[in-house]
């Protein structure tokens, strides 16, 4: 297992260097300026664009057919499943590291980047369960047999997770009043629908893998 979670975070590196650096020069430019649209921009930018790197590694595996070698190593099925949604997992983490520094940084020489400094934590939110939601479609179509259409399906994921999330956040402002409980209770349950979503996605993608044959 920590060979398999090994292998995917350093197929990932190499596009995740490159996108550091974007990311980098972006953060510089977004501190150097004060506007709230390119802060929710890179907060947006970050937290999915690191998960994306990470996803996009299995069309490379289907390419060099180390997708199926990896079936004749003495590791179990959803071994090789679970490392590819932990692989997800971290480099969200690593993205979204790079938009608590560039936040953070914001915040020291301008002030609080948003109009109230709770919307901190409902971009972080937004940003998270795109991410997880992303991945939860993802990687069961891909499985059932999406691997020469991982472009397709990625773009369909993305979609996919912006419009689960935007059906949860008009249904939280409908029910919850406005304030600043209702804006923590609507990020909570934003993390609290996309991990489900994520680990139950894990579950099913599993099974799918476990059964398919080649």
């Amino acid at each position: 297992m920590k060979g398999l979670l090994k292998n995917n975070l350093y197929a990932t590196l190499s596009n995740a260097k490159a996108f550091s650096g974007f990311m980098i020069l972006f953060g510089l430019f977004v501190v150097a300026v004060v506007s709230q649209p390119l802060q929710i921009g890179y907060v947006m930018t970050g937290i999915i664009g690191f998960p994306v790197n990470a996803i996009a590694i299995t069309k490379d595996e289907f390419i060099s057919k180390w997708g199926k070698y990896k079936l004749t190593l003495p590791v179990k099925r959803k071994d090789i499943v679970k490392s590819s949604f932990l692989n997800q997992i971290i480099w969200l983490l690593v993205g979204t590291f790079f938009v608590g520094i560039e936040i953070s940084l914001s915040w020291l020489f301008h002030g609080c980047p948003f109009d109230q400094a709770i919307d901190v934590l409902t971009m972080f939110a937004l940003g998270i369960s795109m991410s997880l939601f992303m991945g939860a479609v993802f990687f069961p179509l891909f499985y059932v047999g999406g691997e020469d259409k991982s472009e397709v399906l990625l773009i369909l994921s993305l979609l996919c997770a912006f419009g689960i999330d935007f059906a949860i956040v008009s249904v939280v402002n409908a029910l919850l009043e406005p304030g600043i409980a209702g804006i923590m209770c609507g990020a909570l349950i934003l993390l609290i629908c996309s991990l489900l979503t994520f680990a139950l996605s894990y579950l099913f993608t599993a099974k799918i893998f476990k059964e398919k044959e080649y």
